[in-house]
This record gives structure tokens, C-alpha cells and sequence, in this order.
């Protein structure tokens, strides 16, 4: 049997539109063998949903990886268990300055990506966005309803 889970993980900026979230931040889908997580695209957007680390990509770097490393965590897995990652940047030429401020996150493991550049992010003063995708074995999972 696969059961699916919608997960909100506290202390994150969640958006919200009358009162309903505009996204499932982490869906997780737990099988009898295994579970994928997946994790939204992730951005430097503060709890107070603010910006943080306004023009500086390290800086914004550091609290995407953060981000995604709450995510995973809350629902039972790690850094290590990601699998996959999309990261999308507004300067290839920029990330590639400081793109070892990833390694300070995902210092074990390192998860496939696909780094693209795009014009805008969903606010003008974000300068990256990281998707991820984990899979653990399902009784690691915690924090589901």
C-alpha cells in the first residue's frame, strides 16, 4: 500500500492564500520498502517573510540548504538521504563563485542536481531556489498525520 502525506514543517515560511497554503512545502510518500520526500523549492524567504541575505548568494546559499535540511529532518531523514536536488539561480556565473557553500550542507553525500538560470525567483531580491528529493526506508519517518 502507498500513503501519501502533506507536511508543514513549523517555523518555515509557508505561504498562504485565504488562509490555505498555495503548495504542499514536503509531501511525503511512504511505501512498504521505502519513502520519498520531496521538498519544494526552498528559498532564503525568513519566517517574518523577509528576504534573507538580501545580494548575497553565499549568504543565501547557507539558509536555502538550511531550509531544506528542516524539512528533511522533520520528517526522519537527512542531508545524506537526499537524493536529487534542482537549483535554480539567477547568475550561473555568480553561483559558480560560491558554489562550495553547498559542501558545509551536503558534506557526505552529494545528491544530483540540475543547475539552471532563470530570469526571476518568486521575489526579486531571492537569488536561488533549491528543490529536493530524499528516500529512506519508511520507519525512519516521523511527524506524519
Amino acid at each position: 500500500m502507498i500513503e501519501r502525506f502533506d507536511v508543514a514543517p513549523p517555523g518555515l515560511y509557508n505561504r498562504q492564500l485565504r488562509g490555505r497554503f498555495l503548495f504542499t512545502p514536503v509531501v511525503v510518500i511512504r511505501g512498504g520498502d521505502h519513502a520519498h520526500i520531496y521538498v519544494a523549492g526552498k528559498t532564503s524567504i525568513q519566517p517574518d517573510a523577509s528576504i534573507g541575505c538580501v545580494g548575497d548568494l553565499r549568504g543565501q546559499i547557507g539558509l536555502v540548504c538550511q531550509a531544506v535540511k528542516t524539512c528533511v529532518e522533520y520528517v526522519g531523514a537527512t542531508l545524506d538521504d537526499v537524493v536529487r536536488t534542482i537549483t535554480y539561480v539567477r547568475d550561473i556565473d555568480a553561483y559558480y563563485a560560491v558554489a562550495e557553500e553547498r559542501y558545509k550542507h551536503f558534506n557526505n553525500k552529494l545528491p544530483t542536481n540540475t543547475l539552471l538560470q532563470v530570469d526571476r525567483l518568486a521575489h526579486p531580491d531571492m537569488l536561488i531556489e533549491i528543490e529536493a528529493e530524499a528516500i529512506v526506508a519508511p520507519e525512519r519517518l516521523k511527524n506524519l498525520t
